[in-house]
């Protein structure tokens, strides 16, 4: 299977609830090793977030409209403080 139909895959199952790495490894039939690959593609991308649940395990969730909002927005800020910072230098 591909890895972009596995990362759709991955994409609904946690519309549905936040996940540990193992719990998703089960559902998909996968070894770890290769969900956490495709985990951390979806976190670079901001696809995906995580969290420390209750019970200290790392839950991964669908990154929310707001929270890709806030990124951008932040991403934007700085960059433009490197660029002030660039023209102080010159």
């Amino acid at each position: 299977m591909s890895s972009a139909k596995l990362k759709k895959d991955i994409i609904k199952i946690l519309e549905v609830e936040p996940l540990s790495l193992a719990e998703l490894a089960m559902k998909l039939d996968l070894k770890e090793k290769k969900v956490f690959r495709l985990l951390r593609s979806l976190f670079e991308k901001g696809d995906i977030t995580s969290n420390r649940g209750g019970d200290g395990s790392r839950k991964y969730r669908l990154t929310t409209d707001e929270e890709k909002i806030k990124k951008q927005e932040k991403s934007e800020e700085e960059l433009n403080e490197d660029e002030e910072e660039d023209e102080d230098e010159v």
